[in-house]
């Protein structure tokens, strides 16, 4: 599991929620407030008393199992399986590719790779995959009960939450499945049918969810949250060079455009069974809206986002491909594939239990560095401490929030990305009281230690695993 600063801004976030006075009114929410599943679970995590690093390791299994529940609906309105085929056919396909990106890790020139696991993390835009896949089968169950405003009542209400929970929801599937119903219409318009008659069918429906959608947007908006910052760009036509030049050379965008141009090969087979009329019509509108919907966004994505490191993202569009691949399958290889799953699964466990790498795991997790700070702070006169954002909260959190480390940036200044600042100016263990600095974490970065160049020399220094503690004697400033 990975921990870093990013990943560790809702489990902080649930423990201040319950245990900061007021701090839902403070702390600066992530500029994409995760609703589903990631918030609401790490609150709950937090009020029954669950460890941070359970929260984290169970966070990673729900997504998984969501996910596959997910997968498994969309597959079996697309391709002609059962719903225990789709979910088997999803749970397999989820499993494989959780085995192969974790042991690309641990493969020299492959930890680019590693990426592809943020799907499954906290705030990492695993909810816009989830719900886009429960959208679309809701969508399409209410046209076969035909275009009716009533009938999109529970896709609608679905939206809206899809886009509170995560704005990107917008861009990755809203929109684009708004303009693939008015391009399915066009492209299957007969010759006497005008066109603006082909745009008004069925347009009711996706104004309907796109209103939802911008109900949500705007709800979403009241939150006291992180801005986008430099994200985009302002002339992202500019940007596809350079975009291009950087997929050439980062393992995590090739495999997620490999993966998308796989689909090209179910989307010709889809369409030669169409042809055929070996298809029922909603599975045809399905295919054809999810099609074109995935094109149109990875469009939009692509001429939109910057950098390359953003290509996360993208995640929950390119695992539309793979939903395509796996609705073309035919229902006799699913049941010979189960049988050889069948005998392979338990040895292939057995195989990782005995000789698997396990520091991955969470349970009993703690940081060296903050063992060495814990063992120390007592007998320093450790109070409060300063780092950079990648440091802080990792320590914070190994020592289950008992250390108050604070993020501070150029000048001392105080970073509220992701953070309460409210914890700058009162001590989180008596928050009735003003909070003392005495000791930077310096792990050597250069950024860093401009932020104590100019206070003298320090009182102590303390060698730990991964940084030094420099103590001083006087209380630091923040600006």
């Amino acid at each position: 599991m990975i921990i870093n600063s990013d990943s560790l801004v809702l489990p902080r976030m649930g423990w201040e929620m319950w245990h900061v006075p007021h701090a839902w009114q403070h702390f600066q929410w992530p500029r994409v407030p995760s609703l589903f599943p990631d918030m609401l679970w790490f609150f709950l995590a937090e009020r029954v008393g669950l460890d941070w690093r359970t929260a984290l390791d169970g966070f990673f299994l729900l997504s998984l199992c969501l996910m596959t529940v997910c997968m498994a609906s969309v597959i079996w309105r697309m391709g002609n399986l059962f719903w225990l085929q789709s979910l088997f056919l999803s749970s397999v396909t989820l499993m494989a590719y959780v085995a192969c990106v974790s042991a690309g890790v641990y493969v020299k020139g492959f930890r680019d790779m590693s990426g592809l696991l943020e799907l499954f993390l906290p705030a990492y835009h695993g909810s816009s995959f989830m719900l886009s896949l429960l959208a679309a089968t809701m969508a399409n169950m209410e046209y076969d009960r035909g275009s009716r405003i009533a009938n999109f009542y529970p896709a609608a209400c679905l939206c809206l939450v899809a886009t509170f929970s995560d704005p990107l929801f917008v861009t990755t599937f809203a929109v684009p499945f708004a303009l693939s119903t008015r391009v399915f219409a066009l492209v299957h318009r007969k010759d006497t049918t005008p066109v603006w008659n082909a745009l008004k069918e069925g347009i009711a429906g996706p104004v309907f969810l796109l209103a939802a959608c911008t109900v949500g947007f705007m709800g979403q908006e009241l939150l006291y949250k992180q801005n986008l910052g430099g994200m985009f760009k302002h002339f992202p036509l500019v940007a596809l060079p350079e975009i291009i030049y950087s997929a050439c050379f980062s393992m995590r965008a090739f495999c997620c455009l490999a993966l998308f141009a796989l689909s090209i090969i179910p989307f010709s087979r889809i369409c030669a069974k169409i042809s055929k009329h070996e298809i029922e019509p909603y599975k045809e509108l399905l295919f054809y809206q999810g099609y074109m919907a995935s094109v149109i966004a990875l469009c939009i994505f692509s001429i939109t986002y910057v950098d390359i490191s953003l290509y996360r993202y993208a995640l929950p569009l390119t695992w539309w491909s793979i939903v395509f691949l796996l609705s073309c399958i035919d229902p006799v290889s699913v049941r010979k594939l189960s049988d050889y799953v069948m005998v392979v699964l338990p040895c292939a466990a057995m195989y990782f239990v005995l000789t698997g790498k396990h520091e991955n795991r969470l349970y009993g997790w703690h940081s060296p560095l903050e063992t060495c700070l814990s063992q120390n702070h007592d007998r320093l006169g450790l109070q409060g401490g300063l780092t950079h954002y990648w440091l802080s909260r990792k320590v914070a959190a190994s020592s289950n929030w008992t250390l108050q480390v604070e993020q501070v940036a150029g000048g001392n200044h105080i970073f509220i990305w992701g953070n309460n600042p409210d914890l700058y100016t009162h001590d989180v263990h008596g928050f009735d009281k003003m909070p003392i600095f005495n000791y930077f974490i310096d792990d050597g970065t250069e950024d860093l230690k401009a932020l104590y160049s100019d206070m003298g020399p320090p009182a102590h220094v303390l060698h730990c695993p991964e940084a030094d503690i420099l103590v001083f004697d006087q209380p630091i400033r923040l600006q």
